[in-house]
């Protein structure tokens, strides 16, 4: 991890010799400047590491890399590290080190990597270059790119499948839990929001004063490159969202009751620590969250789980997909669709339990 010269957070890849790899180098830096997230940047550092570990030890540079070989990086991925050393031989029957929603990450990640050098340097094959669509928006090319609308996606040489879990959710008595176990008017704030807007919790953490419109009753996401606590839009997409007006009651408790003449532009900020009103931080939000859990006893509870909820009660509620979408920032329905598949058959499961077709899961006679 480093901050590159314009104050920007990034990340590089050393090599054996103690120097940075060039190759990674630029890539990460290129990724940097062109606004992808410190947490993609740091995922991709991660997972071209483990490429040129294995580079290395089939002393192989990655301009002369193929198909076929690329194959065989997955293959010693899936194994244990421990026996990713050369020469070590693993028996059939050995379980799979990764599982392969990770291996589908590292394998966009080699995408990215081998199409920005490809644009580089015409000796660079564009390996997996067709796992992402022709087409995208700006200079910085998404890893999820090919879910674009109107994107002409293509599919990657290399098959992973991965079955996706249904997300987790809460209930509306869990939320009131969660909301009456906060010590803070702030905290109470900061998950009724979350539950009422669908907002990441990075985008939240990012909110100004500015953006909360409480005479339309919207919440406005507003991409903004260097937040103090560094929270940040992803794929720095802005958007609107419209909440119920009683969202806007606990935010002016909050401000009444403890935010007070403070001096500070974002919504939440330190109140009760040093340093004294800096913005809240991810680790912030983390100590509460467990805090919560402990004293609900609501286990599966996290920002990201009041979004998935916020989502699930759209969808039930028979709000389009391409409404939800937008609410939700995806790049496209597609996305939507993929994480929220589960619902259409839980629901035509209800459908047909209350039309009598079927009973407790079993055909009717």
């Amino acid at each position: 991890m480093r901050l590159s010269d314009d104050g920007l957070l990034s990340y590089t890849v050393v090599g054996d010799d103690g120097l940075p790899v060039d190759a990674v180098e630029d890539f990460l830096a290129y990724l940097a400047a062109t606004g992808a997230s410190p947490n993609t940047v740091q995922g991709y550092a991660y997972d071209l590491r483990d490429f040129f570990v294995w580079l290395e030890q089939i002393h192989l540079d990655f301009k002369e890399v193929r198909l076929e070989a690329l194959a065989q990086f997955f293959d010693w991925l899936r194994r244990p590290k421990p026996t990713r050393a050369t020469g070590v031989f693993v028996l059939p029957g050995v379980g799979q080190a990764l599982v392969n929603t990770t291996l589908q990450r590292k394998r966009a990640a080699l995408a990215s990597f081998y199409r920005f050098h490809a644009r580089r340097d015409e000796s660079v094959p564009a390996l997996l270059g067709s796992l992402l669509a022709r087409q995208s928006t700006g200079t910085f090319t998404p890893m999820l790119v090919h879910t674009r609308r109107g994107g002409g996606a293509e599919y990657s040489p290399i098959r992973i499948h991965a079955h996706r879990k249904p997300p987790k959710t809460l209930t509306e008595d869990e939320v009131q839990r969660l909301i009456r176990a906060c010590d803070r008017r702030r905290d109470q704030f900061l998950i009724a929001l979350l539950d009422d807007s669908g907002l990441r919790i990075s985008e939240a953490l990012g909110l100004r004063h500015g953006d909360l419109n409480l005479r339309k009753g919207e919440i406005q996401v507003v991409p903004r490159q260097n937040n103090a606590n560094r929270a940040r839009v992803k794929g720095m997409k802005g958007r609107i969202v419209p909440v119920r007006p009683e969202l806007f009651d606990r935010y002016a408790t909050y401000m009444e009751s403890e935010y007070g003449a403070l001096d500070c532009d974002f919504v939440f900020a330190n109140l009760f620590r040093a340093p004294i009103g800096s913005p809240m931080t991810r680790a912030n939000v983390n100590e509460l969250v467990e805090r919560l859990r402990k004293r609900t006893g609501i286990a599966h509870f996290s920002p990201h789980v009041c979004r998935h909820s916020y989502a699930t009660r759209l969808l039930r509620a028979g709000v389009p997909i391409e409404a939800v979408a937008e609410l939700l920032g995806h790049s496209s329905t597609q996305t939507t669709a993929e994480i929220y598949s589960h619902l259409e058959v839980e629901d035509h499961r209800r459908v047909l339990l209350s039309a009598g077709i079927i009973k407790d899961g079993t055909p009717a006679p």
